[in-house]
């Protein structure tokens, strides 16, 4: 890549050609690593040929294949997207009739929440946390998953362990891959699941080049069945994987780096700096208090001429009870991305509505970006896919005050389902508050940008403001009548969350507490400050 200089070990790393596990730490150019890997490998191939891109999510995806495309290069017959929509559109919906016979209705992917009460009869209850199918689970389930087949249904939490059962059972399919494929990256391989995992040695075993990237530390999605085991057991493995350690941090300043560093290891060597940025604040009153001096500060840098845009700094909070405390109180503009109707009812007919909507309002979301979240959950002809197009543009120009009937008309459309009540009141709710709507506008430099820890990951800011440290909420604690002992709910996994938070800073990082705190029945608590900011090691690297 031209302007860009690799240190020796990105270079180690793109220039194999072997198996690989690159386990990459915060602002490490890890994306950039995949990119030339990916460019170098594309150039090569056939017009028929492509590999397969993984992502965590769609946006990484888009960016993954912007970036492999630079300069006009033709990425051939690459797949970029996320590992749902890879298991959708390249193994299940051409394939799955091979291991259930044709279905008599037109197929789509629903997840478990969208099902009739009659077809959830036999499911484990997937809307509970801690309920993950894996592919032990196959054989137990195999006739349900008919089941709902014969009645035009994929089932969202089932994809991964069908994925693998079709690439187990279905020559076809495993011919199909090999002769378009060549490799198999996959990034934020920490935050793998069982069946992600056990699909990934399949197409390993296949014959595919297999390549995952990951950081043990950023694993923070343990609730919903990821598990940082998967990529520790790929390292064990040196006869089959190599292991590429790249771990100089070129986003964060010095300071902040070591700091990072020091709440995993006490006793880890520093980086050499004179120059401390990372700041523990212990404020007098509660989240009101804080939000108020947040203002004042705020409004400092920016006089100060420390940063140059609000949208530089980032305020980063626990929750979505903390989102509201800060929306009442904080006086600079902002842009809150906290609880979006659509995406807490998660059904395919909120996130194409989401997609609409974002096409809609933000001129950098394109026709194709839609078309790709409608591709999730049915197939289409390329007559049909035509035909999808020039729907999707047909919204564009739209008056505000028809845009409602219009998405909701044509999500009936291109899904051939209707739109039912509680995700119809859900659009409304979206379409009539400005601060959801702010959540698909583009950019505007002139906010300070709010979320939660868990949605600040892979973002980063000048200046971040790490808030809601105190004891009992990060880390959270479990009460338990008659103990006085600190017990954890998710030590480890909260102490990542708070390693993400203070990566996401490149030139100051802010840990805020303050004296009292609002639990979330709205009663003042003491707040007293949290076990992380007291650990060994880091006395001396704050201020």
């Amino acid at each position: 890549m031209v302007g860009f200089e690799f240190t020796p070990d990105q270079n180690a790393a793109i220039e194999s050609k072997s198996n690989m596990v690159i386990t990459a730490c915060p602002g490490s150019g890890k994306t950039s690593v995949i990119v030339e890997k990916i460019r170098r490998e594309v150039a090569g191939l056939q017009a028929y040929k492509g590999v397969i891109g993984i992502t965590f999510t769609i946006k990484a995806s888009k960016e993954l294949k912007q970036r492999c495309k630079q300069g006009g290069l033709d990425t051939k017959s690459s797949f970029f997207g996320t590992i749902d929509h890879f298991c959708l559109s390249e193994l299940i919906f051409p394939f799955i009739s091979r291991l259930y016979g044709k279905s008599d209705y037109t197929v789509e992917c629903k997840s478990y929440t969208e099902l009739d009460e009659s077809l959830k009869i036999g499911l484990p209850p997937l809307d509970d946390i801690g309920h993950e199918f894996n592919t032990d689970d196959y054989i137990t389930y195999e006739n349900k998953f008919k089941l709902l087949h014969d009645n035009g249904v994929v089932l969202l939490e089932s994809i991964g362990v069908i994925a693998v059962q079709i690439v187990t059972d279905s020559l076809a399919c495993r011919n199909y891959i090999l002769s378009k494929y060549t490799s198999l990256y996959i990034d934020e391989y920490q935050d793998s699941s069982q069946p992600q995992h056990e699909l990934f040695l399949s197409l390993l075993e296949l014959g595919l080049k297999a390549v995952a990237v990951g950081d043990v530390k950023q694993s923070i999605y343990a609730w919903r069945g990821s598990d940082p085991q998967y990529i520790q057991s790929l390292i064990t493995k040196p006869e089959i994987f190599e292991h590429h350690i790249v771990n100089v941090n070129h986003r964060c300043h010095p300071s902040i780096v070591n700091y990072a560093n020091r709440i995993f290891d006490s006793n880890c060597l520093l980086l050499p700096t004179s120059d401390i940025r990372v700041y523990q604040w212990v404020l007098n009153g509660t989240q009101h208090d804080v939000a108020e001096y947040l203002t004042e500060s705020i409004n400092k840098l920016l006089a100060d001429k420390i940063v140059q845009s609000l949208s530089n700094i980032a305020i980063l909070v626990r929750n979505n009870n903390s989102l509201s405390l800060l929306e009442t109180k904080l006086g600079v503009p902002n842009r809150i991305f906290g609880e979006n109707p659509l995406s807490q009812i998660n059904t395919s007919k909120t996130k194409l509505m989401s997609s609409l909507l974002a096409y809609y309002l933000d001129h950098k979301v394109l026709i194709n970006d839609v078309v790709e979240v409608a591709e999730h959950y049915s197939s289409f002809s390329p007559s049909s896919l035509k035909d999808l197009r020039a729907s999707v543009k047909s919204i564009s120009d739209l008056d505000s005050s028809t845009i409602k009937n219009a998405i909701l008309e044509l999500t009936n459309k291109i899904l051939d389902e209707k739109v039912i009540e509680i995700e119809v009141n859900a659009l409304e709710r979206v379409l009539s508050d400005k601060n959801i709507l702010k959540q698909y506008m583009p950019e505007n430099k002139n906010e300070v940008q709010i979320m939660t820890l868990h949605k600040s990951k892979g973002l980063e800011f000048d200046i971040v403001f790490h808030l809601d440290l105190y004891d009992w909420i990060m880390p959270k604690r479990e009460f338990i009548s008659g103990c006085y002992d600190e017990v954890f709910a998710s030590w480890e996994q909260d102490l990542n969350l708070h390693y993400v938070g203070i990566t996401r800073a490149k030139e100051h990082c802010i840990l805020v507490n303050s004296t009292n705190r609002f639990n979330h029945e709205g009663v003042i608590k003491q707040g007293k400050k949290s076990q992380f900011m007291m650990l060994d090691g880091l006395t001396g690297l704050y201020k």
